[in-house]
């Protein structure tokens, strides 16, 4: 074999090692194309049924909730089921006809009295038309309806959610048919059943929105298999039009191609139903999808044999890499589409602290489910940590009928910290009485943690010297407004430099990182701690004399001098004390405190100076 002939087989072995390896490879990428396939349609599937539950469905039905529970505490309503008076009937009318005005998919807003029959009944034909009072002589007695039945047996005051069906009128399925649900509350007088409130919701607008998918063929059925919502409308309530319709006629083994996913629902619809919901992709959906990833594989084949022909040798040793990049940067591109939802949190309170009711984002940050904290006190979520002094200034803004904002270190549920900016806001009766606090924050965790990066001393884990300026305007603050004492007591570690020439600068660290938990150690809880620079520290003492301030100083100076440090041994300490005067401000405080420590450090070193 010649040179010519052994470079012409020497390529064409590495010619067709290429497109081998590139056959191998298109088969791993359809393999993990068609993996990908599947998680996207389960992700797009799971993406599905949150919207459909937690944007379209769940708000719904709070809504009405919501709306069912107002009607409930209405005074007009509590006065005419405590005395069964008909003057308050054209009162009751006009609410309940503004209500029903002001939601076109109430169907119909209902008051019935303790023995099942209609006392005020607004109805409404379509979600287009105008609701309408119904005259006295068609009020309907529907103590035998298995809703009054149920809600008129209730115990407390809770809301009851109906099963999803379709609108009877005297017994018989209005047609056209009506898709319906009713949320009622049962009201009591004294411990006595008196009545009820009951809301016939049109779920027309609802089902559409339910079912209106690009991706999928969705399905709601109960317990028993019937089917509440169908993409046929013919077959949705199939039950209630006495209709046959078997699963398995909507997913049978020929239908394996539309993989199918359910989800329960019950969580949200709260009923006798135990809905599921049922997700199939459509058929022309994954085949659409399955084609744009045989297509895309099929141009890099193509690119990749093309390419062998020139790079034969390097196509050849590289397929494995080029794979993992390929794979990577598509992970990559994924994770760049990913995006952060921000929530609001609310949470309002009785004058009490007592919780009535919290946003889904509060539950969703504090870790605590709606139930876990409506009627607990609010300081379930405060923070032990929290500085008593803010709650005071909280309470006293926020009794006085004023909003109070500011900053609040809380508690979630596994015991994490997690920081608010609150805005509590006094909600005022007709007679400016305070009857509940609404308090609305934004989660700032995170701009607390890097707040906090830049506020500490690297070295000392105390704090640095722009916090420490900023505490001292705090605290000079509330010197002022509350008449307080405040002191401050600088230190220096003395001969310090003669350790770093002597021993290196990090035996000096050593020196200055012990010496802080060694004062740290001996501070109370109220004492503000940082590095004002090089070996120099400063304490803030508020609501501390002069004399207490000296007494902690010389604690400090002792526990210094008995400390035995690892390499340099013993070491003492230097201390200044100040404490505020009239007309004093931060600077000339710190400098008083500052003259003090230089004639401490003059007349000897190791001791406390009183300036």
């Amino acid at each position: 074999m010649n040179k010519n002939n052994f470079h012409k087989y020497f390529l064409l072995y590495f010619i067709l090692f290429g497109i081998i390896i590139s056959s191998l490879g298109a088969v791993i990428s359809y393999e993990f194309q068609m993996n990908e396939v599947h998680q996207d349609t389960q992700k797009k599937a799971l993406e599905t049924f949150d919207v459909k539950t937690n944007i379209v469905l769940k708000p719904a039905l709070e809504n009405m909730d919501n709306i069912v529970k107002a009607l409930g505490l209405n005074k007009t309503v509590q006065n005419c089921m405590r005395t069964y008076d008909t003057s308050y009937k054209k009162e009751l009318e006009q609410i309940f006809l503004a209500i029903a005005t002001s939601q076109k998919n109430i169907m119909q807003a209902r008051i019935l009295n303790r023995d099942g029959k209609e006392i005020i009944r607004v109805d409404r034909m379509n979600e287009h038309s105008a609701p309408f009072i119904v005259e006295k002589s068609k009020l309907q007695d529907k103590s035998n309806r298995d809703y009054f039945q149920i809600v008129s047996k209730m115990k407390s005051q809770n809301i009851w959610h109906s099963k999803l069906d379709l609108n009877i009128e005297n017994g018989n399925v209005e047609i056209p048919y009506r898709p319906t649900i009713r949320i009622a509350l049962p009201l009591f007088n004294e411990k006595n059943f008196a009545g009820m409130v009951i809301i016939n919701l049109l779920t027309n607008d609802l089902f559409t929105s339910l079912k209106t998918s690009t991706m999928f063929d969705i399905y709601i059925i109960d317990k028993e298999n019937n089917y509440i919502l169908h993409p046929n409308d013919a077959f949705s309530f199939n039950k209630y039009k006495k209709i046959q319709r078997a699963l398995y006629e909507d997913f049978s083994d020929n239908s394996k191609s539309n993989e199918v996913f359910t989800y329960s629902i019950k969580h949200i619809l709260n009923n006798a139903d135990n809905a599921t919901m049922i997700l199939k992709t459509k058929e022309d959906y994954k085949s659409n999808l399955i084609q744009e990833k045989i297509h895309t594989m099929s141009i890099v084949f193509l690119l990749t044999i093309f390419l062998s022909f020139f790079i034969a040798i390097v196509i050849a040793k590289k397929p494995k890499e080029l794979q993992v990049a390929l794979v990577n940067a598509h992970k990559k591109l994924r994770e760049f589409a990913e995006i952060i939802d921000k929530y609001v949190i609310t949470a309002t309170t009785k004058t009490d602290t007592t919780i009535v009711d919290i946003s889904s984002a509060f539950a969703s940050t504090s870790g605590y489910t709606k139930e876990e904290l409506i009627g607990k006190q609010m300081n379930t979520v405060y923070s032990k940590e929290q500085d008593k002094a803010l709650f005071n200034d909280l309470w006293n803004t926020v009794s006085r009928g004023k909003t109070w904002n500011g900053i609040l270190l809380n508690e979630k549920k596994d015991g994490t910290n997690f920081w608010l900016e609150q805005h509590i806001i006094p909600k005022m009766s007709a007679n400016n009485q305070i009857e509940s606090y609404m308090a609305v924050g934004i989660d700032i965790s995170a701009k607390v943690e890097l707040e906090k990066l830049a506020s500490y001393d690297k070295l000392t884990n105390i704090f640095n010297r722009r916090m420490i300026d900023e505490f001292m305007t705090v605290q000079l603050e509330s010197h002022i407004r509350h008449a307080q004492k405040l002191s401050i007591i600088m230190i220096d570690i003395d001969h310090f430099k003669l350790v770093n020439d002597t021993y290196g600068h990090q035996i000096g660290d050593m020196v200055l990182a012990e010496s802080t938990k060694i004062i740290s150690s001996s501070l109370r809880k109220s004492d503000i701690f940082g590095r004002y620079g090089g070996e120099e520290f400063i304490i803030i003492c508020s609501q501390t004399s002069q004399e207490d301030a000296f007494t902690l100083a010389e604690k400090l100076r002792l526990n210094i001098e008995k400390y035995n440090f690892q390499t340099v041994g013993k070491k003492t300490i230097s201390l200044g004390v100040a404490s505020m005067q009239e007309n004093d401000i931060p600077e000339s405080l710190i400098k008083k405190a500052d003259e003090a420590l230089y004639s401490a450090k003059n007349q000897g070193r190791n001791r406390t100076i009183i300036f």
